[in-house]
């Protein structure tokens, strides 16, 4: 039974007597006006009774002294728990030092929301923010909102824009990103040149003077498309040429696979125990790093490096200043592996999709031919594309002041 808020603050004690004692405890009780709830049967016709605690001592002294026994069946309140609290030094001096570091952490930054960015990364913007004095574990003293705003302006030329506001110990980050600048059509004075030779085969003309017919035979560097009119009534004038320029080109494409490379063999996994296998683990505490793990076998320089983080949380959604850091090291050696051929003309394949992906414009293929070369050393893929695309390059023209 919970006990009541008088019995929880002055403490209660609940004591028993047997079936032949408890005539002489309850006559006890009533001689001496002793208060008592909580009457219960127990086992064999005895009884147990709920005392206040300096009630209970008193009906405990009674009944030692009329030689009747009782027995304590247990005790409870606020004077027993500070009893038991005293008893546990550490447990108290724990309680204060978590308070004071409580209070402490209450002048120091616990949790960084950052909010608007799209292609800026998170780490991108802490990382402006560390450099500017501002991270997780800085203290809150003497905290300048529009300095930092204006520091992490000059470390990061792609925003365009920053607020911080500080809710207790959570800054809330959002930023803006500066708008990408519209590519319009430069008016300089230009001519359309190729950029690559090739057969016309039509020309879409916004402006300018066109120096080519469907069908013509040209040359790398030649004009396409000229900024330059010469009119017998007005004279010679100049333009910003805009055009098009379609024609039938051929691409030369060449992929050379080596059958011999060099091939990292590593010497253990992560859920290896081997002396060859290194790991690190530290926990990071509103900022500073403290190593308590470290295990690192014998092995050279030769080693990649992986890093994850893992951070606490009390409650789901909200920041806290700690989080654990686990570094797996693991070493390789570098072995000189064969290929077969196959495996080489699998991999040349591979490497030519991606150079015809790679190709500017977008170029529209209408005929490919492929000639393999099998070498005693690698493997040699040659591609002739032919190709409608656009061939038209911009190239400015200098006009003398």
């Amino acid at each position: 039974m919970i006990p009541s808020v008088h019995y929880f603050f002055a403490g209660y004690r609940v004591l028993s007597a047997c079936g032949k004692n408890v005539a002489p405890l309850l006559e006890i009780c009533r001689i001496h006006g002793l208060i008592y709830e909580d009457f219960r049967y127990t086992e064999g016709g005895g009884i147990s009774l709920r005392f206040p605690l300096a009630v209970a001592r008193r009906v405990e002294h009674l009944c030692a002294e009329q030689g009747v026994p009782v027995t304590r069946l247990g005790e409870g309140g606020f004077p027993v728990m500070l009893r038991g609290i005293s008893r546990r030094a550490g447990l108290v001096v724990g309680l204060v030092l978590g308070i004071l570091l409580i209070e402490a952490a209450r002048s120091v930054v616990w949790d960084i929301r950052i909010s608007g960015n799209e292609t800026v990364s998170n780490r991108s913007v802490e990382e402006a923010l560390a450099a500017s004095g501002f991270f997780v574990g800085a203290s809150l003293r003497g905290f300048e909102a529009d300095k930092t705003e204006n520091d992490v302006l000059m470390q990061d030329d792609r925003l365009a824009w920053i607020s911080i506001n500080r809710k207790g110990t959570v800054a809330y980050v959002e930023v803006r990103e500066k708008a990408p600048r519209p590519t319009s059509p430069s008016e300089a004075p230009c001519d359309i040149v190729a950029a690559i030779g090739g057969v016309i085969e039509r020309v879409e003309l916004e402006e300018g003077n066109v120096r080519v017919y469907a069908g013509q035979l040209v040359g790398e560097g030649q004009i396409l498309v000229s900024g330059l009119y010469d009119s017998m009534t007005q004279g010679i004038r100049i333009t910003s040429a805009k055009a098009r320029v379609y024609a039938r080109t051929t691409r030369i494409l060449s992929v050379e696979i080596p059958l011999r490379y060099e091939q990292k063999i590593y010497q253990t996994a992560l859920d290896s125990t081997e002396s060859g296998f290194g790991i690190e683990k530290s926990l990071i505490f509103f900022g500073n790093h403290i190593k308590f793990s470290k295990k690192t076998g014998n092995f050279d320089e030769f080693y990649d490096t992986i890093i994850y983080e893992d951070s606490w949380g009390l409650v789901p959604g909200v920041g806290f200043p700690i989080s654990t850091r686990t570094v797996w090291y693991l070493p390789y050696t570098v072995v000189t592996a064969t290929r077969t051929l196959a495996e080489a003309e699998e991999l040349a394949y591979v490497e030519l999709a991606r150079q015809i992906r790679a190709l500017p414009g977008g170029p529209e293929l209408i005929g490919k031919s492929i000639v393999v070369h099998h070498g005693e050393e690698s493997l040699t893929l040659t591609c002739t594309l032919t190709c409608i695309e656009d061939i038209g390059q911009v190239r400015p023209i200098e006009v003398a002041p």
